[in-house]
């Protein structure tokens, strides 16, 4: 299961699709009633809906937008004419927040929490196990982690005796660094192998090849 969307309400709908595409949605359906947009990262919709009555802005859904500078985006915005209710701010969850409404009065919320996003130090299915993990890059699009234990500073010296075609080698992580990690930087190898990554982490093997 995966989240395809989040529907907010609109009053005046050609304002709301204005501001969220100042924001840097990309409109892609469009009706009197209606619109849909894709986001600059990630495979997640987010679409409005034209709605009368009241619109609540109390214990109401709110929507948060990831982006990696929330303080030139703030900035940026405000040169548009956007007013904040909230200025950047850093939170003990870890997370950079600023907080804005849309036109319909939508709670949002421009943050960024890198990994700490999914993998906070307290997340609750965090495995003991320390700073073990190494991803090693190889020729040919080939890829493996191994658990090392220690801190030697020339494990890489190893790694490259037991595989001829070592490249290099990145680490060390615990299991949730290390998916934040490939998430970000290779997802389609994130998608494909974080179960078995995750499965690895856990178990008694020290090699994984994949």
């Amino acid at each position: 299961m995966r989240l395809n969307q989040i529907t907010a309400p609109a009053h005046d709908l050609a304002a709301s699709i204005a501001f969220y595409e100042l924001l840097g949605l990309r409109l892609i359906v469009r009706s009197d009633h209606y619109a849909r947009f894709e986001l600059p990262q990630g495979e997640a919709t987010f679409s409005l809906h034209l709605v009368e009555g009241p619109i609540p802005r109390a214990n109401a859904p709110q929507l948060y937008f990831e982006c990696e500078d929330v303080d030139f985006q703030v900035r940026r915005l405000m040169h548009a004419g956007v007013a904040f209710e909230q200025s950047p701010k850093d939170q003990p969850w870890l997370w950079r927040e600023a907080w804005l409404r849309d036109p319909a009065g939508n709670a949002l919320c421009l943050f960024h929490a890198g990994e700490a996003r999914r993998y906070p130090p307290w997340r609750i299915d965090r495995p003991a196990a320390g700073e073990t993990l190494h991803l090693i890059i190889r020729d040919g699009g080939q890829w493996a982690i191994a658990k090392l234990e220690g801190d030697d500073p020339d494990h890489w010296k190893r790694l490259q005796q037991e595989y001829a075609d070592y490249k290099t080698s990145l680490g060390p992580y615990d299991l949730f660094a290390l998916l934040a990690f490939m998430e970000r930087e290779w997802p389609d190898i994130f998608l494909a192998h974080k179960d078995a990554i995750s499965a690895f982490a856990k178990s008694a093997e020290t090699r994984l090849v994949f």
